[in-house]
Parts: structure tokens; sequence; C-alpha cells
């Protein structure tokens, strides 16, 4: 075995021995179709408040720029899978997207891709770890590496698991070995498309992020747009719908091999939407500590939750619709308790 090739497979082995259920290494080199679609995509804002999409594009497009590491050679890719056959959906009558529902992805990862990256150090080669935290395309080099293929809906599709996956990279300057690239298998398939509540996909794998709910409920800043309100329906955090559909999140292994980290913990005991639109910003903090929940920030998941209440509460939440309406501290959330409230009142008037 070579020098290369022996160094590829302990990789691979403490990859695995760490808890990642795939691995594929491929060159690291300019991602030349990836840039192009992304310059495109920024030049028509569809990046949305996401200005750090503009300011590390060029990192982005490939893993040599100076701000990444200016001799990598390899891209190593690694998938963890978080779906669950029995998982919490959300606090009723709100849903939060799968993949929140347990620990911080970021620290859970990072931790065990240290341990692959340190294989590399000692072997005398630089290595950086990326998990989501870094400009490293993922899902471009999870498809060179061999790992998955990039869905029509944009998410990675791991065959046998589906595209309910966390990635992780290490870029090394190590010569590794690389594996075949895998081809996109979507075939004629636009069931994901088809279901988007917002019609987000101007085009398959072309997503705006402007009308995603998981960008509205997590990234956006301030008041969502009027028009999206009532598409929104019970997400409070995140969204699944273009995965639910996806026929390779029905087989039978998609659960194989999830981490006991991304299983839903003792956050969600008792918890329902009228308990958080309540919860004052301290107890936010203290609830959503070492969650990806903290990410919407405290006013973020308020606002959220009373735009659910108005789309899918009941009567019961409306005094607490009216109370966030008049004293919440946020100006935001007091303007979308306002909304849902009035929605609320609409619907059961409906329902007479």
């Amino acid at each position: 075995m070579s020098q290369d090739a022996d160094l590829t497979a302990q990789v691979k082995a403490e990859a695995e021995a760490v808890g990642f259920a795939r691995v594929g290494i491929a060159v690291a080199r300019a991602l030349e179709e990836e840039a192009s679609h992304l310059d495109e995509w920024l030049a028509a804002g569809r990046h949305g408040q996401m200005s750090w999409m503009a300011t590390t594009a060029s990192v982005r497009k490939d893993p040599r720029d100076p701000k990444m590491l200016e001799n990598a050679q390899s891209v190593i890719v690694m998938a963890a899978p978080y779906v669950r056959r029995h998982g919490y959906e959300g606090p009723p009558p709100a849903r939060i997207a799968k993949y929140a529902m347990g620990r911080d992805y970021h620290n859970v990862l990072t931790k065990k891709s240290r341990k692959v990256a340190r294989v590399l150090q000692e072997a005398g080669f630089v290595a950086r770890v990326a998990v989501d935290s870094k400009p490293v395309f993922e899902r471009a080099w999870a498809e060179r590496a061999g790992v998955g293929f990039v869905g029509k809906n944009c998410c990675l599709i791991v065959p046998g698991m589906g595209s309910h996956a966390f990635l992780a990279c290490v870029v090394t300057t190590a010569p590794l070995t690389p594996d075949e690239p895998m081809g996109r298998r979507c075939g004629s398939c636009t069931l994901c498309l088809d279901a988007c509540p917002t019609r987000a996909f101007s085009a398959p794998r072309t997503l705006d992020a402007r009308k995603c709910i998981s960008y509205l409920t997590i990234e956006h800043r301030g008041a969502i747009p009027t028009e999206h309100r009532q598409a929104l329906g019970p997400w409070a955090f995140g969204c699944d719908v273009c995965q639910d559909v996806c026929p390779y999140n029905h087989t039978s292994g998609a659960a194989d091999g999830s981490l006991d980290a991304f299983e839903p913990g003792d956050r969600w005991t008792g918890i329902d939407a009228a308990k958080l639109l309540q919860m004052t910003e301290d107890g936010f903090r203290a609830w959503a500590e070492g969650s990806p929940i903290k990410r919407a920030r405290y006013e973020g998941l308020a606002r959220n939750i009373a735009l659910v209440l108005g789309n899918r509460g009941a009567e019961l939440h409306l005094p607490v619709l009216d109370d966030a309406r008049r004293s919440h501290a946020s100006e935001v959330v007091r303007e979308a308790a306002g909304w849902a409230a009035a929605e609320l009142r609409r619907r059961l008037a409906d329902s007479e």
C-alpha cells in the first residue's frame, strides 16, 4: 500500500470510528460550475440578508484560497444522519425542523472532525475543519467525494440514508486518494419542488432564500413579509417539507447510524408554543443553550411562534397572542402577534 493510500485508509477508519456513517475524499480544486451558479444567485439577490454569502464567495469557489488553505490538496467529506423513526416534531401546535431537535450539530461534529484532522496533523500535514461554520461548499464536495448527490431541493441526498444528514469537511494539504464522484439521480421527479409552500424554487437546485421558510424563520431579521405568513403553516424553526416528500427519505435504512446527540432531549419536555411565546429573553437563552434553536434569537423565535399560533392555534391561544400584542418587549413580535390574533379570529369565525 502506498503512503497516500495508507494515510487515506487511516483517515477513513478514524472518521468511521468517531461516528460518521459515510466518508469520501475529493481533490481540492476550483468549483467552476458552482462558482458560476453562485455568482448568478448573488447577483439576483436570492441570498436575502445573508451578506456573508457575498463577502466569502471567493473562498467558497476554491478551498485553496489563502483565507481557507492555500496549499490544499484534498477535501474530506463526512456525513452523520440525524433522522429518527419516532422523532418529536415540535412544541404543539408548532413544528421544528428535525435537525434542530437535538444538540447543536456544530459542536458535536466539530469535536469528531478534529479527531480526523489530528490523524493528518500527526502525519505532518495541515488540516482545517469546517462544519457549516466556514465558507466551504459542503454539498458540492460531497458529490465530488462520492458521498451523495445534490437533489432538486438543494439538499444533499446520501443513497441509503436520504437527506437527513449533517456534513462535516476537513480541508487538508495531504494528497489523499480520491473517491469516484456521484452522479445525480433525481430523474424526472419534482415532488420536492411541487411541495414547497412558498414556491421558493425558481428552478431545480435554484433556491430563492427570500421565500424559503427555513431562511425566513432562522436567518431573516425583522418582520416576515405578509405574503409568506400563511404559507409558514406550523413551522416555527426551519422546514422539512421538501425533504418529507423525497422518496430517498423513505428507505428502510434512512435512520441507521443516527447519533444519540441528535435525539430530542429534556429541552422539549412539557413545552408548547404558548410557553415559548411567553418566555423571557433570559429564559430563552437558558432554554436554547446548546441547541441550533438559538440561531433564530429570542425575537425571531417569538415572532415565528406568534405567526404559527395565527395559522394553527386554537381559541385558547387568543389571550396569549393578545398579551404579546400589547406587552411584548419587541416591536417585531408585537406586530406579528397582532397579525396572528386577527388571523386566528378570522379562522375561528370561518369555522363556525
